[in-house]
């Protein structure tokens, strides 16, 4: 009882939750910056819950997405990079792409590119006043299944289609709702600093994709760093990244 009542306190100081229209929350992790941390999506149906991305792991991600729905939570892990993977084990529903499954079984800091990256610099304040960042590390957590581009996920009274949408990563998933016209782009796109030039990126894939989500005709955008889109920033932002990307060659 200790040992939750401490979790369960570690994780409320530590999360920021945003309520959005639809039964849509957003699960953030400021004291990260957003190119560091990023967001989990929490979508509830009437049946079950779609958890999209789990953070970075330092502080017990499963008590908060408890505290917003008694559903039964799929862990959908839209690709392998640390800031999306780290309280994956704590679901036991995990769904991937297979391109990056094998990473989630050995999630090294040079595979999961927080090495170098993630720093104790990188926080703001730390979970809890005994956190020793040298001990940090990803927990391997395979998935319990695969899923391809334009599988559908039924919640009850709420179905999302998931888009293969690689260029940042091989495996990169954005998962669309047609009744809301909501997109959980990921990091498919954001109004920010993209990464097209990592190891295993591709450039070409990134403009597919990027033309693709605008095809979607999407009016709410949720991204997996910085703040929300409506339609017409949407718009501007894919339209500037691909410009980027075309400039680059």
């Amino acid at each position: 009882m200790m040992l939750e009542f401490k979790e369960n306190q570690m994780a409320s100081d530590w999360f920021e939750i945003t309520p959005c229209q639809s039964r849509i929350f957003r699960i953030s992790e400021p004291a990260l910056g957003p190119l560091h941390g990023s967001h989990s999506w929490l979508v509830v149906g009437e049946q079950r819950a779609l958890l999209i991305d789990t953070g970075v792991g330092v502080a017990p991600l499963a008590p908060i997405v408890r505290s917003l729905t008694d559903r039964p939570v799929i862990c959908l892990i839209s690709h392998s990079h640390y800031d999306h993977i780290g309280g994956a084990h704590e679901f036991a529903d995990r769904l991937m792409h297979e391109a990056e499954a094998d990473i989630m079984a050995n999630p090294s800091p040079e595979l999961t590119f927080w090495g170098g990256w993630l720093l104790a610099e990188s926080f703001s304040r730390l979970p809890s006043p005994d956190y020793d960042f040298s001990r940090y590390h990803i927990t391997p957590a395979p998935p319990t299944a695969f899923v391809k581009d334009r599988d559908d996920i039924d919640l009850g009274g709420r179905t999302l289609t998931l888009l293969h949408t690689p260029g940042h990563s091989p495996g990169l998933l954005s998962i669309f709702e047609a009744e809301t016209r909501t997109l959980f782009s990921t990091d498919a796109l954001y109004d920010g600093e993209m990464f097209f030039n990592l190891r295993c990126s591709n450039a070409a894939d990134g403009q597919k994709s990027l033309t693709r989500l605008l095809a979607t005709g999407a009016e709410t955008v949720h991204p997996g760093h910085y703040q929300s889109l409506d339609s017409a920033s949407f718009h501007r932002v894919c339209e500037e990244q691909l410009r980027r990307l075309e400039a680059q060659g």
